[in-house]
């Protein structure tokens, strides 16, 4: 049986700091969860608007990744905190994969920041700074999930779910495609959307991959991804 291909976006990361060497990166975790759910991983390296076409051609579901803030530019707003952690090119690469999968009706797995920008795409809005999301280890959770019922993730998480949470931004207008499937139950952080009239979309804000190993919702999350989203 053929495998589902599924295109994960990279990064770029100086390695070593300094020295101007590039390199294109990809959590390993991510593509390890889709390797353990019998689907096969292919990294998209940061490109021109111009390859989305042929990239998501060669895939069969896109899985958008974690990494830098989002442009403000783009949901029509200033940037009002002291940050300098943007890439304007991923931004711009990334929309027109979204747009293209769309077009193509391929379907979209999004992560932390993967999610803040399918919102953005779709027309909603991010709130630019969040206080107490950033847990302080990168291993284990930071706090439970309130799950709304008869929705994709109710069939993988229940209520009071321990999820982690590396995030500074968060959504702050939904787009009118989605729609929100669990939220932080200290102060109503969206925590995931899916799309509303069959719109194969799903968007997580904390980062499965670093749970899947010991969890097995997080687990059963990368075999839907890979089999039935």
């Amino acid at each position: 049986m053929k495998k589902v291909i599924v295109g994960i976006t990279g990064n770029e990361k100086e390695m070593p700091p300094l020295s101007g060497l590039t390199y294109v990166t990809v959590a390993r975790d991510l593509a390890e969860g889709v390797i353990a759910a019998g689907g096969l991983p292919v990294v998209i390296p940061i490109g021109t608007p111009d390859l989305a076409k042929d990239y998501v051609g060669m895939v069969d579901k896109l899985l958008l990744s974690g990494g830098q803030n989002v442009s403000p530019h783009f949901y029509g707003e200033k940037q009002v905190i002291k940050s300098d952690d943007y890439l304007l090119a991923r931004d711009l690469f990334e929309l027109a994969l979204i747009e293209e999968a769309l077009k193509q009706g391929k379907p979209i797995f999004a992560v932390c920041r993967g999610m803040q920008l399918l919102n953005v795409a779709l027309g909603g809005s991010l709130q630019q700074d969040v206080r107490n999301h950033w847990q302080d280890q990168l291993t284990g959770t930071s706090h439970g999930l309130q799950v709304r019922s008869k929705s994709r993730v109710s069939h993988l998480f229940h209520q009071g779910s321990q999820i982690n949470s590396f995030h500074r931004q968060s959504i702050k207008h939904l787009a009118p495609d989605l729609r929100v499937t669990a939220r932080d139950p200290r102060d109503g952080t969206i925590e995931a959307v899916e799309g509303r009239g069959g719109l194969s979309v799903l968007g997580v804000q904390w980062h499965p991959e670093f749970l899947c190993r010991d969890c097995d919702s997080n687990r059963r999350l990368f075999d839907y991804i890979v089999h039935q989203l």
